[in-house]
């Protein structure tokens, strides 16, 4: 007989309930009838509490055999007992477990109320596969984003596997998705890549000191948006050539850790980021050490949206404004990492800069080389032949 993945307790109550009887008129032990089902007694071993289960079986002897099953189950850990834990008790408790951004935990919540409502009151085990595709299906029959329904079943597939950690779960109804219901997250522009003039141009057309060593730091440095918006005077050391980063800022203004423990680095100043800052330093009425580089006229951290919009107007006076990729901040980073893995960066120190801690995933997703083919290849001959490779 083939045991369920769990185990449906018994809640209906509209039948008698009977003791199940043998042959002989004796009744027989955990094994019960109503409504002509039989249901199996036990106490659990997993809960040690009194469970009522209702049966397949259609005679005596299977019920017998399909009770012990269910027992030798539990035992060993095949069939998980019953718990009353719904969706989003699940949910709420993954989130505990993570060290989340409170930024992040609104949105994850906000898209759990809108899109996975109908599963929030359910019994974890009692979600189906066919509940979860129905959700994503009229996702997509509405016409959200691919990114969004990724999102929601990122959510379902991490809440889900957080109660197979805590035993609830046997199986998660997101490993049963066929291949076509899984959405899959493609951005619609590619993230474009500046060649160092164009990276050059596009910093020089910034509209003031301020907003060229903001995009300075982003595209020649390779910091992030919220390491720029953070970023201290007594963390950038003119004489030494080296910046510290250490914070970074959410979009309210709160300043926070970097993103992971590697993202506090050192990163040295190119020259023309050095001319950029001391300009900007002698222009800025906040050069203090615990003053921030990037600052609004009284001194408070700008906000992301006019970084963003010091950006457009750069890329309109540079001719960028129609570029085929996204050109936002975080295309400066990329440029920048780009640029030093082409000319050669060793993969570990290129990740040091980044504040990556595996290396592999700076290569795969930043360096990025934007040369055309015939440029690559010209390229490839000089170093084989410099190398002696191939004659």
């Amino acid at each position: 007989m083939r045991l369920p993945a769990t185990l449906k307790e018994e809640d209906s109550m509209q039948g008698k309930r009977t003791r199940a009887l043998d042959s002989r008129g004796r009744p027989v032990p955990g094994l019960y009838v109503r409504d002509g089902r039989f249901i199996a007694g036990f106490n659990c071993p997993q809960t040690r509490r009194w469970r009522m289960v209702t049966l397949e079986a259609e005679t005596l002897t299977e019920a017998r055999r399909e009770r012990e099953a269910l027992l030798a189950g539990l035992r060993d850990g095949r069939t998980r007992a019953p718990s009353e834990t719904t969706v989003a008790e699940l949910f709420g408790d993954w989130q505990e477990t993570r060290t989340l951004a409170a930024r992040t935990i609104e949105l994850e919540r906000h898209v759990f109320r809108r899109h996975l409502a109908p599963l929030a009151a359910r019994r974890a085990q009692d979600v189906t596969v066919g509940e979860l595709a129905t959700i994503l299906r009229t996702m997509r029959a509405a016409g959200y984003s691919e990114w969004l329904r990724v999102h929601v079943l990122r959510i379902a597939r991490g809440s889900f596997a957080h109660g197979l950690r805590r035993g609830i779960l046997n199986r998660s109804p997101v490993d049963g998705l066929a291949p076509s219901e899984v959405p899959k997250q493609r951005n619609a522009r590619p993230v474009e890549v500046l060649d160092a003039d164009a990276l050059s141009d596009l910093v020089t057309a910034a509209s003031s000191e301020r907003w060229r060593a903001a995009l300075a730091l982003a595209g020649f440095a390779a910091l992030r948006l919220g390491e720029v918006r953070a970023l201290e005077w007594r963390d950038v050391d003119l004489d030494a050539g080296t910046i510290t980063v250490s914070r970074s800022m959410t979009p309210d203004g709160t300043v926070k850790s970097t993103k992971t423990a590697a993202g506090e680095r050192v990163v040295p100043i190119v020259p023309a980021l050095r001319r950029l800052l001391v300009e900007w330093r002698l222009r800025s009425p906040h050069t203090r050490p615990g003053d921030l580089v990037i600052t609004t006229v009284d001194g408070g951290p700008v906000q992301e949206r006019n970084v963003r919009r010091a950006l457009d107007e750069a890329k309109t006076i540079a001719g960028l404004a129609d570029t085929a990729g996204r050109l936002s901040t975080h295309a400066l980073r990329h440029s920048c990492l780009s640029a030093l893995a082409t000319g050669g960066l060793a993969a570990t120190t290129l990740a040091a800069i980044a504040g990556h801690t595996d290396p592999g995933f700076t290569m795969r997703c930043y360096a990025r080389d934007g040369r055309d083919s015939a440029e690559l290849v010209a390229d490839v001959l000089d170093r084989a032949a410099g190398a002696g490779f191939g004659r």
